[in-house]
């Protein structure tokens, strides 16, 4: 039997390239040098980096010669092998040019590395280390390094060894991170330890766990994590997010950047929510990269100021009600996958247009604010991230996100009395500084156009403003949990002495604020300098403050404690009276032009809040004098309503004197009555 001689084994060619998606159990491509050393699963989803150097915020690579050597380690080597006739062809093909078109937004790079980065724009470059002697590093383009290395640079500016590596949250490419609790999933100590994430059925990925800072026991302080989730939406969703773009883009039409500019010029100065240069350099590379809602937002409280502006022409034709709706729709949507545009879009929907016959304050208001609340806390607003592995810019915003947050919870909740959600041992972000706020305020040159002559540098006020208030709202927060929730009030109602010293504490702070307020955010800075930098919403929230706690002084207020001299009622009458003397006051600093400002979306109930104070003095003043007293200054705030309502012709303004005014009004229907027969009967308070 012949035996057939052995036949030649063939030569075979194995083509390998780094860069390419890469699932755990691939064996084509070659996994990063980081996990070959590790002996882990190198997983790339689309592009480098694979999800651990992106945890780690380190470049993710694969050497040539380290490629090859594996090759030839995971095959056994015979002495056939090296027969002359027997060749191994290891191919293995450049590596590309990093691509960054994914990167949908501007990121939130510090102005040091926005800097660096922008020398590195093009071509991206590469950090080749340099032999012992030479440079620390040198930079080459990728083109260029190909054939030695293929080095992928990470979206979060890991530029060079020379610059510190960081990492972003918010520029993830089609990913949102969600921030986990100590009471999440699985335990913020085991995942500090083990890598941990969440493969599909088809082993694609769907969740990654990553880290945005170790912690240390040392300091007390505990790993903090996030879920980056791919964005996989129901098709529905997205065709849903598309239509409701494309309809707010034609309603618009053709005032959207004059819309813009008014925003800018009139809403932003008085609540800076918005990160400004980053959102006009999305907007105008292509208005799309702007979430709908957030767009839909910055329309429609820009489109108010439009009748008293007086740089724009024509008309507007759309509804602004159906604008807002729109912006609704779409950013129920979005919850989805909340992220830091979002909660900007949150923000200033709270603070659409209110319905010029509205008596009270919507619920909607308070509903709308608990989306709010739970919006940052999805994504992280609420720890502190001073010791995160973040880019500056991104720390910045993310701080002033959470105490516009927290100043919405607070400020809501007095609309109708209700316990704030946010409470003291709920968060830890440290609060603001002007720093924070001055961050992203300078518009780069290319794009100056956007916005009005005012709005293209950082002003002072501006940011003053806001802090101002965090620090009014930390005041009114103490009040409120010092007194104001049922819980507090049983605890202090047997303890009158304790309770009174612990609400003269609080009106000590008020009163330091008040002294120590700049200039720059007082009424008279607001009627020597441009009316858009409204300071009346801050002084407002002041008086409104004052009013309640001196509810909580003068309590418990009933008609006996009129009689009893040594009541709180009797001791503390006479220094409300004349606080809100300075109240009338400030009404009559109030002008025309001041009038059709941006006030915000709590400016109602804390006039309301005011104007009611002023009935409750006269109803429980406890002497013939005092009431005398009392009607003079309920008669002042009369008249300065009556002036504000002839100058108010438009929804914003008559949505803004409506319900105070009908209490008002009200009141003097009943008043002549009430002073000829005492409190026989009802009054609408």
């Amino acid at each position: 039997m012949e035996h057939s001689s052995p036949q030649r084994r063939r030569s075979f060619k194995i083509k390998t390239r780094f860069g390419a998606a890469r699932q755990w159990r691939s064996r084509k491509n070659p996994p990063c040098d980081a996990c070959r050393r590790r002996k882990t699963a190198c997983i790339i989803e689309t592009s480098p980096p694979c999800r651990f150097c992106r945890s780690k915020g380190q470049a993710c690579k694969s050497t040539d010669r380290d490629v090859s050597g594996l090759l030839l380690r995971q095959r056994r080597v015979t002495p056939a092998d090296f027969e002359p006739d027997k060749e191994i062809d290891v191919d293995v093909t450049d590596s590309p040019t990093v691509d960054t078109s994914h990167l949908s937004v501007p990121s939130l790079l510090s102005p040091v590395i926005e800097q660096v980065h922008s020398v590195l724009a093009t071509p991206l470059t590469a950090s080749i280390s340099s032999p012992p002697g030479g440079s620390r590093s040198t930079s080459v383009p990728v083109s260029q390094a190909s054939s030695s290395t293929g080095t992928y640079i990470l979206t979060s500016n890991s530029i060079s060894e020379d610059v510190p590596t960081v990492d972003t949250l918010e520029d993830n490419y089609n990913r949102t991170a969600h921030s986990m609790g100590l009471a999440a999933e699985q335990d913020t100590d085991l995942l500090a330890s083990f890598r941990s994430y969440i493969t599909n059925e088809k082993d694609g990925l769907s969740s990654d766990v990553i880290q945005a800072t170790p912690g240390g026991l040392e300091v007390g302080s505990f790993p903090v994590h996030f879920n980056l989730l791919v964005d996989e939406f129901q098709p529905a969703d997205d065709r849903a997010k598309l239509r409701i773009s494309e309809t707010i883009e034609a309603m618009v039409a053709p005032h959207a950047l004059s819309l813009i500019r008014l925003f800018f010029k009139h809403v932003h100065p008085v609540y800076c929510v918005v990160s400004k240069a980053r959102f006009l350099k999305a907007y105008s590379e292509n208005r799309q990269k702007v979430p709908a809602s957030l767009r839909g937002a910055v329309y429609g409280l820009g489109s108010m100021f439009w009748q008293h502006d007086p740089d724009v022409k024509g008309n507007l034709e759309f509804d602004l009600h159906d604008l807002f709706e729109a912006a609704h729709a779409s950013l129920q949507r979005e919850f989805h996958a909340p992220n830091l545009w979002g909660m900007q879009a949150c923000l200033l929907l709270l603070y659409e247009r209110a319905a010029d016959n509205a008596t009270i304050e919507t619920p909607r208001t308070w509903v709308f604010s608990s989306h709010i609340v739970a919006c940052a806390q999805m994504v992280g607003l609420h720890r502190d991230s001073t010791t995160w592995h973040l880019v500056q810019g991104e720390k910045k915003l993310r701080r002033k996100l959470w105490w516009a947050t927290y100043m919405t919870d607070i400020w809501s909740s007095i609309c109708h009395g209700n316990p704030p959600l946010v409470y003291p041992g709920s968060f830890t972000t440290s609060p603001p500084e002007i720093d924070d706020l001055a961050f992203d305020e300078d518009v780069p040159a290319d794009i100056q156009d956007m916005v009005d002559v005012s709005s293209r540098t950082f002003d002072i006020s501006t940011s003053a403003r806001f802090l101002e208030m965090v620090k009014l709202s930390q005041i009114l927060h103490e009040l409120i949990h010092s007194y104001f929730l049922d819980i507090s009030y049983q605890k202090t109602v047997s303890e009158p002495q304790v309770r009174e010293a612990n609400l003269l504490g609080v009106r000590r702070e008020l009163k330091t604020w008040s002294s120590m307020v700049p200039n720059c955010v007082t009424m008279a800075y607001t009627v020597d300098t441009n009316i858009s930098r409204n300071n009346a919403p801050l002084n407002l929230a002041y008086y409104a403050v004052q009013a309640l706690l001196f509810r909580a002084l003068m309590s418990p207020a009933r008609m006996s404690a009129k009689s009893d001299p040594n009541s709180s009622l009797c001791r503390y009458f006479d220094q409300a009276v004349a606080e809100f003397r300075n109240f009338t006051l400030f009404m009559d600093k109030i002008t025309r032009a001041c009038l059709h400002a941006f006030w915000g979306g709590h400016a109602r109930s804390q006039l309301t809040l005011c104007g009611n104070f002023l009935i409750y003095l006269f109803l429980l003043a406890p002497s013939p004098g005092q009431v005398h007293v009392a009607f003079e200054l309920l008669g002042k705030f009369h008249e300065s309503l009556q002036r504000l309502r002839e100058w108010a012709d438009d929804d914003a303004s008559l949505a803004l004197l409506r319900p105070v005014a009908l209490r008002i009004d009200s009141f003097f229907l009943h008043a002549a009555r009430i002073m000829r027969n005492g409190m026989g009967g009802a009054i609408s308070v």
